[in-house]
């Protein structure tokens, strides 16, 4: 016989479980909480399609080759773009993996990161539209953590 009493005792471990591992994914202790910060603010921007958002996060002297571009504004205004094409129920969702920790300085950090952006259709993932091993590096400018670089790391494709 079912016993609905232990059914929702297991159902609630099992949502505390799920809590303990997303919030260990989320903060992740092997990274300095600045770094952590900066990747959930750009996460957030993106997520939310809020180019100015993504500006306030990069460096005016931002390098990178992500998209076939390589200056911050070239960057805003592709993912301005690409965040306009898309309906209003659809929105994206990106992951972000840090791999590999190159340098880590209290002026600098640099590591290998995997990205993989979701399309979702309100709230439902519906297909993986971007994803690419990503050299980033964030420094201290002014006080504040700033994204400096991003280049695919092609020998990783």
């Amino acid at each position: 016989m079912f016993e609905s009493g232990l059914f929702v005792t297991t159902a609630i471990q099992g949502l505390k479980w799920l809590q303990v591992w997303h919030e260990k994914q989320a903060n992740p202790p092997h990274l300095p909480q600045h770094v952590v910060l900066t990747f959930k603010r750009f996460k957030e921007a993106y997520d939310s399609k809020n180019a100015y958002k993504l500006k306030l996060l990069l460096s005016d002297r931002y390098r990178g080759d992500l998209f076939g571009v390589s200056s911050k504004r070239a960057y805003i205004n592709t993912q301005k773009r690409v965040f306009e094409s898309l309906p209003w129920f659809i929105n994206p969702c990106l992951c972000i993996n840090v791999y590999s920790i190159v340098e880590e300085t209290p002026e600098a950090f640099c590591a290998i990161i995997d990205t993989q952006s979701k399309a979702t259709a309100l709230g439902v993932p519906i297909t993986n539209f971007d994803s690419a091993p990503v050299r980033c590096r964030l420094q201290k400018e002014s006080g504040l953590w700033m994204i400096r670089e991003m280049f695919v790391e092609r020998r990783l494709v």
